[in-house]
C-alpha cells in the first residue's frame, strides 16, 4: 500500500507531540504555581495555539507529509483539527475568567486598550473562521474568497497568539523561550509565504497552454494542456495538479483537479476533465485553445500498486471517474494484465462521462463495468437506484486476487461505500478515498 500503519502511528505521536511543544516550553524552567484551574486554562491556550501552528504543515502541500495520509486524509483531519483548536483557544479565557474574575480585565479597554480589542478582534475571527469553514455554502462564499479569508484569518490568528504570549510573559520571561515562540510565529507565516507566493513565482517559469478542448457528456468538458518552453509533467495515474488558468499565477483562481489522461502521454501532454458546478468549473466550458495555464502538482497518493497482480475495484459517482479514466487509459497503455472492476453511479445515462470510452476499454483490458442509475429510462436492464451495500455486495470480485477498492465521487455515496465496503470485511487499509470538497 501507499502508506504504513507504523509509519502513520509515528507521524500521529509526532504531531500530538508538536502540539504539546509549546505548552511543555513555557513550562520549562522555574515557574511559580496556581491554582489548577487556571494552570488548566493556561494550558488550553498553548495547545490550541501548537496545534494552529500545525495547521500550517498540514495544509502546505507538503509531499512528506502527504505521503503517509493522502490528499482526503489530509484535509479531513486538517478540518477536525481545525476544530479543535478553535475549541481549545476559545476555552482558554473562560476557564480563566470562570476561575478568576481578574482576568476580565485583559478585555477590559480602559485598563489597556490595544490589548483589549486585539483579543477581542482575535475572538471575533476564531468565531468567523470556523463559521465560514463550517457553513461555507449558507454564507454563500465562494471557495476562492474563502480560502483568501481562511488563510488571512489564520494568520491574524496566530499572529495575535504569540503577541500575547509574549506581552503577558509569566511562562516566557526569558530571551530564550521569547525567541523559541517569536520563531514559531514567525514559521508559520513563512509556510504561508512559500505557499502562497514563492511556488506561484517559481511556476512563472514553467507556463502551459491549452491544446484542445473536449466537451464530454454530463457538462462536463475535458482540457488538453502541453508545456511551453519546459519538459513538462510526469505523474502517477490518480494523482492530481492545482490547475491556475490565465496569464498569471498569482491569482485565488487556483483549483486542484485529478488528471484524467494516461501516464504514458506525459510529460508532454496532460489531462483534466472539469463538470460544471459552480464557481470557477462553470467557466471550464469557455476556455479556447491557447489560453495560459499553471500547474503545481503532481500530488496525491490515490495511485493503484505497481504490482499486475493487485486487481482494483474502482467505485465513481459522476465526475469522480477522472482518476479512474486516467487509471484505466494508463492500464490500456501499458498492457496490464490486472483485473479491474468499474461500479459508476450516475443520475441518468446522458450524465455518464467517458461512456463510450468506457465501452471500448473493455476490450483493451480484463475490465467489468456495471453502470448504476439513479433514474434509468424505460427498458433499462441494468443496475438502478442509489449505490448501497447490497449493490456492492453482487459486483464486488472474489479474491484471490487481493483488491484494492478506490472510491472518488458525491460525500454521500461515498460515505456509504466506505460504510459497506467496511462491513462486507474489506480492511480499511486496503480502501482508499480521494475527496475534493475543500471544506
Amino acid at each position: 500500500m501507499k502508506y504504513s500503519l507504523i509509519r502513520a502511528a509515528l507521524w500521529a505521536v509526532s504531531f500530538l507531540i508538536l502540539a504539546l511543544a509549546p505548552m511543555l516550553l513555557a513550562y520549562l524552567g522555574p515557574v511559580a504555581p496556581r491554582t489548577f484551574w487556571i494552570e488548566a486554562g493556561v494550558a488550553l491556550g498553548f495547545v490550541g495555539l501548537g496545534i494552529m501552528l500545525l495547521q500550517f504543515v498540514l495544509t502546505g502541500r507538503y509531499q512528506r507529509v502527504a505521503t503517509t495520509f493522502g490528499l482526503d486524509s489530509m484535509l479531513q483531519f486538517h478540518r477536525q483539527m481545525g476544530i479543535v483548536a478553535v475549541g481549545f483557544i476559545l476555552a482558554h479565557p473562560i476557564v480563566l475568567f470562570l476561575s478568576d474574575p481578574v482576568y476580565l480585565e485583559y478585555l477590559d479597554p480602559r485598563v489597556e486598550l490595544p490589548r483589549a480589542v486585539a483579543l477581542s478582534a482575535v475572538t471575533g475571527a476564531l468565531l468567523l473562521l470556523l463559521a465560514t469553514s463550517l457553513w461555507r455554502l449558507s454564507f454563500r462564499l465562494s471557495y476562492e474568497w474563502w480560502r483568501a479569508l481562511h488563510g488571512l484569518l489564520a494568520i491574524f490568528v496566530v499572529f495575535v497568539g504569540t503577541v500575547h504570549v509574549l506581552q503577558v510573559g509569566y511562562y516566557v520571561s526569558g530571551i530564550g523561550k521569547q525567541v523559541v515562540f517569536a520563531a514559531l510565529g514567525a514559521g508559520a507565516v513563512a509556510l504561508v509565504v512559500n505557499t502562497r507566493l514563492l511556488r506561484p513565482w517559481r511556476m512563472r517559469r514553467r507556463p502551459w497552454r491549452v491544446e484542445e478542448v473536449h466537451e464530454e457528456r454530463g457538462d462536463a468538458s475535458t482540457l488538453v494542456l502541453v508545456p511551453e518552453g519546459h519538459a513538462g509533467m510526469t505523474f502517477l495515474p490518480g494523482q492530481f495538479a492545482w490547475l491556475t488558468l490565465g496569464e498569471t499565477p498569482f491569482t485565488l483562481q487556483q483549483h486542484p483537479y485529478s488528471f484524467s489522461s494516461s501516464a504514458q502521454e506525459a510529460p508532454n501532454r496532460v489531462a483534466f476533465t472539469i463538470k460544471e458546478e459552480g464557481d470557477f468549473s462553470a467557466e471550464a466550458r469557455t476556455v479556447r485553445p491557447g489560453t495560459p495555464a499553471f500547474l503545481e502538482g503532481p500530488y496525491g497518493y490515490f495511485v493503484p500498486e505497481t504490482d499486475p497482480g493487485m486487481g482494483c475495484v474502482m467505485i465513481a459517482g459522476g465526475v469522480g471517474v477522472t482518476p479512474f479514466r486516467s487509471m484505466l487509459r494508463t492500464f490500456a497503455d501499458r498492457g496490464d494484465p490486472r483485473e479491474l472492476h468499474l461500479i459508476f453511479a450516475n443520475v441518468s445515462p446522458d450524465q455518464v462521462i467517458f461512456f463510450e470510452e468506457l465501452e471500448e476499454l473493455r476490450s483493451r483490458l480484463h475490465l467489468t463495468v456495471v453502470h448504476v442509475l439513479e433514474d434509468p429510462p424505460e427498458g433499462w436492464k441494468g443496475e438502478s437506484g442509489l449505490l448501497d451495500r447490497e449493490l456492492l455486495e453482487r459486483h464486488l470480485p472474489e479474491t484471490p486476487p487481493e483488491f484494492e477498492y478506490f472510491i472518488c465521487g458525491p460525500e454521500p455515496m461515498m460515505n456509504i461505500a466506505e460504510s459497506a465496503l467496511r462491513d462486507l470485511g474489506i480492511p480499511q487499509k486496503r480502501i482508499l478515498s480521494e475527496r475534493f470538497d475543500m471544506v
